[in-house]
C-alpha cells in the first residue's frame, strides 16, 4: 500500500519529461505560453514562448528542422490576448501586413483541442485543429502582451486581433 504513492509520482515525472509528450518550439529557458502540434500530415508545431524575464514573446511555426515563421513581440509591438468570457477560450493574436493570426486555447476540458486560423485581407486562408489542447502559461503577465477587453471585442463585431 505505501509503494503506490512513490510509483505514481515517479511514473508521472517520466511521462512529463519524455520530450515528445508536449512538443514545442521554445528554446532553452524560455517559458511556454501556449502551442501545439497541428493535426495534419506535416505535423508542424506552433509555439508562443517568453524569455525568462518575460520582456520578449516569440511566435514560432514549423518544425524543429524547418522553422517557417518567427514573429517577435515586445512592449512596443505586443501580442494580443483575449479571454472570451462566454466560452473561457483564450485567444492569442497578431497581425503582419495583410495577415491576421489567431490561436485559440479552449477551456481545459476533456476532448478540447486548440486551433489556429489565418486570414489574408479578412479571408480565411488556413484553419487547423491541434492534436490536443494547449497546456502552458497562457495567462502569463508581460508588457509584451496587450489584453483585449471582452466587451470591446463583442461590441466591435468580434474583430480580433484589433487593428
Amino acid at each position: 500500500m505505501k509503494i503506490l504513492p512513490f510509483i505514481v509520482p515517479f511514473f508521472w515525472i517520466q511521462i512529463s519529461f519524455a520530450g515528445e509528450a508536449d512538443p514545442h518550439l521554445c528554446r532553452g529557458q524560455e517559458i511556454k505560453i501556449a502551442g501545439c502540434q497541428l493535426a495534419e500530415t506535416k505535423a508542424r508545431l506552433l509555439s508562443f514562448c517568453a524569455t525568462s524575464d518575460r520582456k520578449t514573446i516569440f511566435y514560432r511555426f514549423g518544425s524543429r528542422s524547418n522553422l517557417e515563421m518567427e514573429q517577435i513581440f515586445t512592449s512596443e509591438n505586443p501580442l494580443h490576448r483575449w479571454v472570451d468570457k462566454a466560452t473561457y477560450t483564450t485567444y492569442l493574436g497578431f497581425r503582419v501586413s495583410a495577415y491576421s493570426y489567431v490561436f485559440g486555447v479552449p477551456q481545459e476540458t476533456f476532448g478540447a483541442r486548440a486551433f489556429i486560423g489565418v486570414e489574408k485581407n479578412q479571408e480565411e486562408i488556413m484553419s487547423r485543429l491541434c492534436t490536443q489542447n494547449s497546456f502552458g502559461e497562457k495567462q502569463l503577465r508581460s508588457k509584451s502582451i496587450r489584453e483585449a477587453d471582452d466587451d470591446n471585442i463583442r461590441n466591435n463585431n468580434f474583430i480580433f486581433p484589433p487593428h
